[in-house]
């Protein structure tokens, strides 16, 4: 398999709830690059590639045989600050608002799919 340049040795994989709606809070919130959509007949989305930065994400929409799975990213960025309003504005709950801690400015939030988001300053 030709693998894409942007494929990295370890990718988190999201099983979620409305990947679609996914879709659209990770443009919103991370400016994220769409790679890749799979969709199935009905709807569903089988298989998404997504990146923000040089970060890639694949993700699927939650079904029968694969119940959700959403996880806890780390991810190092250029503004926590718009970032963190970003998702606030997207709905999401705060985890932790911005404050400078031992390794970095860092913040927190949970999106409406269960994943948690860790951002830092990339500084």
């Amino acid at each position: 398999m030709n693998m894409p340049d942007y494929y990295l040795p370890i990718m988190p994989y999201l099983i979620i709830n409305k990947a679609a709606d996914f879709i659209e809070f990770v443009k919103k919130v991370f400016d994220a690059d769409i790679k890749l959509i799979v969709p199935r007949e009905e709807g569903v989305i089988i298989h998404g590639e997504l990146t923000i930065g040089k970060a890639a994400i694949m993700f699927a929409d939650a079904t029968e045989n694969y119940a959700p799975r959403p996880a806890g990213m780390f991810l190092l960025i250029s503004n926590v600050d718009e970032v963190y309003q970003k998702a606030l504005s997207a709905g999401c709950a705060s985890l932790q608002e911005p404050t400078k801690m031992d390794y970095g400015y860092s913040a927190g939030f949970q999106d409406d799919f269960g994943n948690s988001w860790w951002i830092t300053e990339n500084e």
